[in-house]
């Protein structure tokens, strides 16, 4: 006899695609750090102001925070492990450390890409914890 889902396939999708947009704001960030003095040397022409000011860092941060929260809020319903959360806790308390003045450009930067890869583990550590309780649950 089939076991029942105990939750509607229509509301994994959603947490599939809040955690999927999640992973994704993080990994742009991460891209963005490691990436932006590389282009900046091979297009300064093409490359902006918008993508080196606080501006973009903020709106950045924005897209990044929301998300982030929505999936380890969701994640943590469906599993209970408190390491993705964690996790993600920190690494935004990376990114908005990397916002403040206070610190070293180099410094910035470096909190920045920390607080990025952070948020990227919690994300992929949380997905893998959601399958592996769907898998049980199935």
């Amino acid at each position: 006899m089939p076991h029942a889902q105990s939750r509607p396939v229509a509301a994994d999708r959603r947490t599939d695609l809040v955690e999927g947009a999640a992973v994704s704001a993080s990994l742009l960030c991460l891209v963005h750090c490691l990436a932006l003095p590389l282009m900046l040397m091979v297009l300064p022409a093409a490359i902006g102001l918008f993508a080196q000011s606080e501006a973009f860092h903020a709106v950045a941060l924005l897209l990044v925070v929301p998300s982030a929260l929505a999936a380890f809020w969701l994640g943590h319903r469906r599993h209970r492990a408190p390491l993705p959360a964690l996790f993600g806790v920190v690494g935004v308390a990376g990114l908005v450390m990397g916002l403040l003045p206070v610190l070293p450009e180099d410094a910035q930067r470096w909190v920045t890409v920390a607080g990025s890869l952070l948020l990227v583990a919690g994300h992929l550590l949380n997905w893998r914890l959601r399958a592996r309780t769907e898998r049980v649950c199935a």
